[in-house]
């Protein structure tokens, strides 16, 4: 996976764009509930931006794929805790996951991939940075 600067834009673009593609698919709700959020603005995105990392992350997982064979590509663990490690201002993780939640809310159905995203950005986020290594943990 590419690596972007530490609460930038497209870090928080990559999270939001994986909470509507964990499942499998990216639903009109989920893109309309992200607008609501006005998450974008907040960071300084605009819709180019996260059109942009919406490809690059799926570049990235397909580049990444260690189950080619099938017809779903997983992130393990560290990988997503590595995205989730790139949000580390306490407002812009609070702002970021509220804007996950309302994706992953926003069709009606929270999908147990969804859910696992849910939960990982719960505990990752929850750690206090100086506590020690986070996986050791989990």
């Amino acid at each position: 996976m590419r690596t972007y600067p530490l609460d930038s834009k497209n870090a928080v673009c990559r999270l939001l764009a994986l909470s509507m593609i964990v499942d499998g698919h990216m639903a009109p709700s989920e893109l309309r509930a992200m607008e609501h959020s006005a998450i974008l603005e907040r960071v300084g995105a605009d819709a180019d931006t996260f059109d942009a990392v919406v490809q690059q992350l799926c570049e990235d997982m397909l580049a990444n794929a260690t189950r080619l064979d099938s017809a779903e590509i997983e992130l393990d663990r560290h990988a997503i805790d590595g995205l989730l490690g790139e949000v580390a201002d306490p407002l812009l993780r609070m702002c970021t996951l509220k804007a996950m939640l309302d994706v992953v809310h926003a069709d009606r159905l929270i999908d147990s991939r969804e859910h696992l995203l849910i939960q990982r950005a719960l505990r990752v986020w929850s750690t206090p940075a100086d506590s020690g290594d986070v996986l050791r943990r989990a």
